[in-house]
C-alpha cells in the first residue's frame, strides 16, 4: 500500500510544525519472517519546523524506514526488542489505524532540538529607554520632587 497523506491530516504532527502545508509519501508493505507478522514502512516528507537556535523555519528532508512486529492481541510483547531494534511491536487489532502509526513514526523521526548547520543566534532588539513604563515612572517621580 502506498500514497500520500496531508499534514493537516495529522494533528500531533502538525504540532511540531512551523507551517501545516506539505505532505508524507508512504509505502507500507507486509511480510512474514520465520512465522511472525512484520510491517515494513517508508516515509519521505519535508516539513517545515523553528530552528531553535535562531527561531526562524527550516525545512528537514525525512526520509524514515521502520519495521513494526504486529503481536496478535493477548499475546505478550517480545521481550527481544530489549536487545534487538531491528523492530518495534505493535498491538495488531482488525482494525489497524496506519493513519496513527505513519504519524507516530513521524514524531519520532523529528530531531528534538531542530537547528540548522549555520545560522546566527536572536538578537535582542534596540530600544529607546524612554520608551520603557519605567521611564515614565521616573517621569512622574520627578514632577513629584519640583512640588
Amino acid at each position: 500500500m502506498s500514497g500520500t497523506v496531508e499534514f493537516e491530516s495529522m494533528p500531533r504532527f502538525m504540532g511540531e510544525l512551523a507551517s501545516p502545508q506539505g505532505q508524507v509519501q508512504a509505502e507500507v508493505r507486509g511480510s512474514v519472517v520465520d512465522g511472525e507478522c512484520y510491517l515494513e514502512i517508508s516515509l519521505e516528507a519535508e516539513p517545515t519546523v523553528v530552528c531553535q537556535r535562531c527561531l526562524k523555519p527550516q525545512q528537514l528532508n525525512l526520509a524514515l524506514d521502520a519495521r513494526l512486529l504486529l503481536v496478535a492481541p493477548g499475546q505478550p510483547m517480545p521481550d527481544d526488542e530489549l536487545e534487538d531494534d531491528s523492530f518495534d511491536p505493535v498491538l495488531a487489532d482488525r482494525n489497524l489505524d496506519m493513519l496513527a502509526i505513519i504519524e507516530d513514526e513521524l514524531l519520532l523521526g523529528l530531531p528534538i532540538s531542530p537547528r540548522h548547520d549555520v545560522c546566527d543566534t536572536p538578537q535582542p532588539r534596540e530600544r529607546d529607554d524612554s520608551e520603557s513604563p519605567f521611564a515614565a515612572l521616573a517621569n512622574l517621580r520627578g514632577a513629584g520632587k519640583k512640588r
